[in-house]
C-alpha cells in the first residue's frame, strides 16, 4: 500500500505532544514536519530567487531572450518544488530546492560583487595629490622644526595648486616665515639644491621625483623626505554620451608604472608611462590598439596656460585630461573615455586570472631594472604569472628598439588579459578578479556602457579582431622641455608617416572597416622623416653652462 502524501491537515499535529497522539496521528505529525521543512526550503528558494532577479535587473546585462528563458525556468522550478511538497515526490522537490538555492546563492553573490565593483566606475571618485618636503640625504634635518632657518624653493611653473597650500602649512607648523625662492626651471632649482647655498629644502609634488630622476640619475637616493602632505578631493568624472552597442568609440589607457602603492592610480599628477588608444567598433568587432612612446616630443599643456613641446609622459603630471588633449591634437581625433591604471597593479589581475598567455614578438631575458628575477621569454606564446607579466611589460634595455618594443610588449599584455578575461575560465576566478579590479582603475566609462558591452557580447559571441600598432621614431638628446622647464632631455621624435598611418587606421575602425594592420602598413609607403618641430636644432641647448651644470646629471 502506497504511503499517503503530506497534506495541509498534517500541520496541525506539529506542536502536539507525541505521547498524547495515536500511531496514525504520529505518522501525520511526521508528515507535517516533512511538509513544513519543504515549505521552508521553498520559501528560502523564493527569497533568493527574488534577490537574484532584482540584482540581474539592476545590472541590466543579460539579453532579453536569456532573461525571459531564465525567468520561466526559475518560476517553473519553484512551482514544482512548492507543489511537490503535497505529493509523494516531496523528497525530490526538497533536493532540487536545496541544489537550486545553493546555485542561486552563488549567482547572487557573483552578481552583487560585480554590481559593487561596477558602482565605482563612471561616477564621482577621490583623487590624491601628494606634496613632499625634501632635504639632501646627507642633511641632518629630520623634521620641519630642524629647517626653520633653511632656504626653501619650489618650481612655480610645474607646481600644482597644493604646493602653495603645503608651504602655508609649513609656515603654520613651524611658526616661522619661510625664506622661499621660486624657480621657473627644474635644472636651475635642482642644481641650486645640490649646491646647498641658495636652497637647502624643496617642496615638490611627489610624482615629480620620478621625472627629475630621469635627468638626475641618483636623485631619489640623494634626497630625504622629512614631511609629506596628502590632499584628497572628490571629482565628478565627465562622460561621453555614446551608445556603445552600436557606435564606435575611443578609450585612452593611461598606465602608471610606479612602485608608490595602490594610491598611485589616483594621483592627480603622475607620469603616464603607458599611453594606449583603444579604438573599438562594436558592430564590426574590430579593435585597434595604438601605442605612443612615453618620451614622444609633442605639444602638451599644463594647467597654468603654458603650451609647448615636451614629453608626452609629462602631460600626465597635469591630469589625465591633459594627456588626452595632447593625443587628440597629435592624431586629429576625439577621445571618448579614459582608463587610468597603475600598470604594476595589473600583477594582481593576472594572478587572479590564474595567469595569462603573452605572445612575444622577440626572444629576450629581462634585466634587473624590470624585475628582481631574470625571466626568459621565447618568441611566441609564453605562460606568465603576475611577476613575469610585470617583467615583460617593464623591460626595455634588452631591445635595440628600447621603449618602442616595450610599448608593443605592453599591448601584448593587454591583449593577453582581454583574451583570458573573456574566456570561460574567468567564471571560476570571478571573486579574486573582482577584488583585484575594484582597487585598480579610475575611469569615466559609465556603468551603463560597461553593462551594454557585456550584454552585447553575451548576445553575439563573435570573437573580436584585435589589432595593434606602435609608433616608432628617432631618439634625440639635449632638447628643451618647454612645459616642465628642463634642459638636456633625451626625447623621441615620432615618424611622421607612423602618425599618419595611425590616424588613418583609427578612422578606418571608426568607419566600420575590417582590416589587418600588417597588410595595411605594407600597402602604404612609410619614411623615417620625423615630426621635429625644430629641424634646425633651435630647441637644443646652446649654452654649455646648461649642459654641464651638475655632475649629478645623466650623460
Amino acid at each position: 500500500m502506497a504511503k499517503p502524501s503530506p497534506s495541509r491537515s498534517d500541520l496541525k499535529y506539529l506542536f502536539k505532544p507525541t505521547v498524547s497522539l495515536s500511531k496514525a496521528e504520529r505518522k501525520k505529525k511526521k508528515r507535517g514536519f516533512a511538509l513544513a521543512a519543504g515549505l521552508l526550503l521553498a520559501l528560502v528558494q523564493l527569497i533568493l530567487t527574488v534577490l537574484f532577479q532584482i540584482t540581474i535587473f539592476r545590472l541590466d546585462m543579460l539579453p532579453a531572450k536569456y532573461l525571459i528563458v531564465l525567468n520561466i525556468i526559475l518560476i517553473l522550478v519553484f512551482l514544482y518544488d512548492l507543489t511537490s511538497q503535497f505529493s509523494r515526490s516531496h523528497i525530490l522537490g526538497k533536493l532540487i530546492s536545496i541544489l537550486l538555492s545553493v546555485l542561486i546563492l552563488f549567482s547572487y553573490l557573483f552578481t552583487s560583487k560585480f554590481d559593487s565593483v561596477l558602482s565605482k566606475f563612471g561616477n564621482a571618485d577621490t583623487t590624491v595629490d601628494i606634496v613632499d618636503v625634501c632635504v639632501l640625504a646627507s642633511d641632518k634635518a629630520a623634521s620641519l622644526s630642524d629647517t626653520v632657518n633653511y632656504k626653501y624653493a619650489y618650481n612655480s611653473v610645474a607646481a600644482s595648486e597644493n604646493v602653495p597650500a603645503a608651504i602655508d602649512s609649513i609656515k603654520s607648523e613651524t611658526g616661522h616665515t619661510l625664506d622661499i625662492t621660486q624657480y621657473n626651471t627644474w635644472n636651475e632649482l635642482i642644481d641650486a639644491f645640490y649646491a646647498g647655498k641658495k636652497v637647502q629644502a624643496i617642496v615638490i609634488n611627489h610624482s615629480m621625483i620620478n621625472m627629475i630622476s630621469q635627468d638626475y640619475e641618483n636623485f631619489e637616493k640623494d634626497i630625504k623626505i622629512i614631511k609629506t602632505y596628502r590632499y584628497e578631493k572628490e571629482v565628478e568624472l565627465d562622460t561621453a554620451n555614446i551608445n556603445v552597442k552600436k557606435d564606435p568609440f575611443i578609450i585612452y589607457v593611461s598606465g602608471i608604472s610606479s612602485d608608490d602603492g595602490a594610491d598611485t592610480k589616483l594621483l592627480d599628477n603622475a607620469l603616464s608611462d603607458v599611453n594606449i588608444l583603444a579604438v573599438i567598433n562594436p558592430e564590426s568587432k574590430q579593435v585597434l590598439l595604438v601605442t605612443t612612446p612615453r618620451d614622444s616630443y609633442i605639444q602638451i599643456s599644463n594647467n597654468k596656460g603654458v603650451t609647448g613641446y615636451d614629453k608626452l609622459t609629462h602631460a600626465g603630471n597635469y591630469g589625465v585630461h591633459r594627456s588626452m588633449e595632447a593625443l587628440e591634437k597629435l592624431y586629429g581625433i576625439d577621445i571618448d573615455y579614459y582608463v587610468k591604471i597603475n600598470f604594476l597593479g595589473s600583477k594582481s589581475i593576472v594572478d587572479a586570472l590564474g595567469g595569462i598567455t603573452i605572445d612575444s614578438e622577440v626572444e629576450f631575458t629581462n634585466g634587473h631594472d624590470a624585475a628582481p628575477v631574470a625571466y626568459h621569454f621565447v618568441k611566441g606564446e609564453n605562460e606568465c604569472d603576475g611577476d613575469m607579466t610585470i617583467a615583460f611589460a617593464r623591460e626595455r634595455y634588452a631591445f635595440l628598439a628600447g621603449d618602442f618594443q616595450r610599448g608593443r610588449n605592453q599591448m601584448a599584455v593587454i591583449k593577453g588579459i582581454i583574451q583570458k578575461a573573456t574566456s570561460p575560465a574567468i567564471l571560476t576566478k570571478y571573486s579574486a578578479v573582482m577584488d583585484a579590479v575594484s582597487d585598480l582603475f579610475l575611469t569615466n566609462i559609465p556603468n551603463k556602457a560597461i553593462t551594454d558591452l557585456v550584454k552585447m557580447q553575451l548576445g553575439n559571441n563573435t570573437p573580436w579582431n584585435i589589432q595593434s600598432y606602435g609608433i616608432n621614431g628617432d631618439t634625440d638628446e639635449y632638447r628643451h622641455l618647454e612645459v616642465v622647464g628642463a634642459y638636456n632631455a633625451s626625447i623621441v621624435l615620432p615618424y611622421a608617416d607612423d602618425i599618419k598611418n595611425a590616424s588613418a587606421m583609427i578612422n578606418k575602425v571608426l568607419a566600420g572597416d575590417i582590416f589587418d594592420v600588417e597588410e595595411y602598413v605594407n600597402e602604404h609607403e612609410s619614411s623615417t622623416e620625423t615630426l621635429d618641430p625644430y629641424p634646425n636644432g633651435s630647441s637644443k641647448n646652446s649654452s654649455s653652462a646648461k649642459t654641464s651644470t651638475s655632475t649629478k646629471k645623466k650623460q
